[in-house]
């Protein structure tokens, strides 16, 4: 078994993880003992955002407990922004996306690593399990947990399609062509805007390139007791149907299930218990998430995006920062 590293400027990564990081900085060191442990054969380098407006990290190379990384500055708030920074810095021939509070199982780069290059795969989607912060968390209904991880996944890797989809927080992409995130889509500041990564793997199947889905390739996605609070549910079911409403503005075309109804939301089995009140409460809120975002959009009508230069940028092995100038 090859332990992980950061290897230096001459010797190539198989693979370049990329975190970006906003208030979190402490679940760093975390993450990289997991990176550590990593089974691959080869090396891979860590790639952490600083996406603070004034820099918390100090950027150029760092060290998180055993592992060396390179740290970048992107002031401007917005987490799809940051991932397109820090994929422009990336080395490897493979891509893999994660978050800083997550916790890869030792099989986690090696799996995705092997499904793409077992499938000829463009993206690949792995498993996301909850990982509850709290000491005795509050059983939490299936119905909302939908918020945080997928409810479903293949027995083996397959076609990205329902009833599956990919979350962010562990997602492997090839570098060429070189993947963007559309800043229209993911956290912004308080904005807990979402859907960016299923933005980029419709637009991926759009253009003939494949996505799979990878159960053995799992990471444990950390879950606080403020994400469960009222607000917190609350604010993220909104953003959630607002994201759906700008990806469908994308993508019209796009096979995305959007549709929730209120008398689905509002059925009698759903409002007998707390549990089935609050599942109803987010997907009401969804709905009138994306419904508003419809109605403001038919008014405004589609904003220019800046990330559309992204399609002239060169496939090679340039550095440059993305959005930086």
């Amino acid at each position: 078994m090859s332990r992980s590293l950061s290897p230096p400027g001459g010797v190539r990564p198989v693979a370049s993880v990329v975190v970006a990081v906003r208030g979190n900085t402490a679940a760093l060191e975390g993450l990289a003992a997991a990176l550590w442990a990593q089974d691959v054969e080869g090396d891979i380098e860590l790639i952490v955002v600083d996406n603070h407006p004034a820099p918390v990290l100090q950027p150029g190379p760092a060290q998180l407990g055993p592992m060396a990384c390179r740290i970048v500055h992107e002031p401007r708030p917005g987490l799809s922004r940051a991932r397109n920074i820090g994929i422009g810095q990336a080395r490897g021939d493979v891509v893999l996306i994660t978050d800083p509070d997550t916790r890869p199982e030792p099989g986690w780069a090696s799996g995705m690593i092997r499904a793409l290059q077992e499938t000829g795969a463009y993206a690949a989607g792995g498993k996301v399990v909850p990982r509850f912060t709290a000491k005795n968390p509050a059983e939490v209904p299936a119905e909302l947990m939908q918020l945080f991880v997928p409810p479903m996944w293949p027995e083996t890797t397959a076609e990205l399609a329902a009833p599956y989809w990919v979350v962010g927080c562990n997602l492997a992409l090839r570098r060429s062509p070189r993947p963007w995130f559309d800043t229209w889509l993911g956290v912004s500041g308080r904005r807990h805007l979402s859907c960016e990564e299923l933005e980029l793997t419709v637009r991926a199947e759009r253009d003939g390139m494949r996505v799979v889905v990878v159960p053995d390739a799992v990471v444990h996605r950390a879950i606080h007791p403020a994400d469960l609070t009222a607000r917190a549910v609350a604010g993220r079911a909104w953003w959630h149907g607002v994201s759906v409403a700008r990806l469908l503005a994308i993508h019209p075309d796009a096979g995305i299930y959007d549709s929730y109804q209120l008398r689905d939301a509002l059925a009698w089995t759903r409002l007998v218990c707390a549990g089935g009140r609050r599942a109803a409460l987010a997907d009401v809120l969804r709905i009138a998430g994306l419904r508003s975002e419809r109605l403001r959009l038919a008014w405004t009508g589609l904003p220019a995006r800046v990330e559309d230069i992204q399609r002239a940028l060169p496939d090679d092995d340039t550095k440059e920062e993305i959005g930086h100038g």
